[in-house]
């Protein structure tokens, strides 16, 4: 009897490890063509299976799926990424200096010539220690990056802002590649946010951005409750949250989870809104049943149909102007014809008709005459 239930409890735990699941990690929207960049987890299907077994809506319309592609390195796969780092840089993260330098070369030598990364200290406020299109080389933004945290502030540890703040620049940076990361390190617990945990959360709701959170620390006095929003921020994001006491431990998780990506390129000429939101639902059939998963994005013209639509306004704001310049104009004309055209008539009516001046002349004529 205890070797069965030992079968069946093992059986569970199996299963549960094996459970397949497809995160959307991001949307990417210029209609009508849409990449999707996705997170598969024990889905042992090909590329051309799994778009046999994908089906894909927007606002319940079927989407054509044109292709679909590892991002695995060496998989040819044009996608680049952009990593944004962001290193918790409050007084505690001196104890982790060490494990930080070695976490910040794997994650800085982790990307190629064509990917780009932006890294932040963020304590009370987010600092930009190296830009997107800075070149600098690892030891000098390792250096910086301590040199911050030796000046860090003992006054807060504002992560969810930092996090919401590097979601802006993401969603914001030009000449960037169109997959973009976030990446936190820290080692664990917020300090004095005006922005809670559920703030972030809807505010990552739509056209999301991956969150990874890597914690460097297992200490049990770790703040849990971070810990926890960890988790949640990085499930609500197609991210995900580790924690290891070693850099090189977390940075395999992270490589190892980034792995696992998937770009799913698709074609929606049914959605023709420009600069709306949309709901994109995705289901696959597999042999654990069906998976579901949904994402809210704003669906963006591609730039032929935002130059299109901007000539257009263009053009309504060149007519708009005309119109402004003319229109005072054409109206100060009318009411100076008609003022002129007023005293013509009154002089006309108050003044001397022919037939009287003649009668005068005449008067005058004969009383001369006398």
């Amino acid at each position: 009897m205890l070797l069965i239930l030992i079968v069946l409890m093992v059986s569970d735990v199996s299963s549960a490890a094996s459970e397949s699941k497809i995160r959307i990690t991001q949307v990417e929207a210029n209609l009508p063509d849409i990449t999707l960049f996705v997170q598969l987890e024990n889905i042992d299907m090909d590329s051309a299976k799994l778009k046999k077994n994908l089906s894909i809506k927007i606002n319940n319309s079927p989407t054509q799926i044109t292709d679909i592609q590892s991002v695995k390195k060496g998989s040819g796969v044009s996608e680049n990424t952009a990593y944004l780092v962001l290193v918790d840089t409050s007084v505690s993260m001196r104890n982790q200096l060490s494990e930080l330098q070695i976490l910040l070369e794997e994650l800085l030598g982790f990307g190629t010539s064509k990917d780009a990364t932006t890294v932040f200290g963020v304590s009370n406020r987010l600092q930009t220690i190296k830009d997107f299109a800075e070149t600098d080389a690892v030891e000098t933004v390792i250096k910086s990056t301590g040199n911050a945290i030796s000046l860090g502030s003992k006054t807060g540890t504002y992560l969810y802002s930092g996090i919401r703040e590097a979601y802006d620049e993401g969603r914001t940076a030009q000449d960037i590649p169109a997959r973009r990361i976030i990446v936190l390190i820290t080692d664990g617990g917020v300090d004095g946010d005006c922005l809670s945990r559920d703030d972030l959360k809807n505010y990552l709701d739509v056209d999301r951005l991956p969150v990874y959170t890597l914690i460097l620390n297992e200490q049990a006095s770790m703040d849990q409750e971070f810990k926890n929003a960890a988790d949640q921020i990085s499930q609500k994001t197609g991210g995900q949250s580790f924690i290891s006491t070693s850099g090189n431990e977390l940075f395999a998780q992270f490589k190892a989870s980034m792995e696992k990506g998937s770009v799913i390129r698709l074609r929606c000429d049914n959605f023709k809104g420009f600069n709306l939101q949309a709901n994109l639902n995705l289901s696959l059939a597999g042999d654990q049943g069906e998976i579901k998963e949904t994402a809210k994005f704003t669906a963006t013209p591609a730039q032929k149909d935002k130059d299109g639509v901007n000539n257009q306004q263009n053009l309504k704001t060149s007519y708009y102007g005309v119109a402004v310049i003319l229109i005072p104009m054409i109206l100060s004309l009318a009411i100076i014809f008609a003022s002129v055209w007023l005293l013509m008539k009154r002089s006309t009516q108050q003044g001397l008709t022919p037939d009287s001046t003649c009668r005068i002349e005449k008067g005058e004529e004969s009383q001369y005459k006398e």
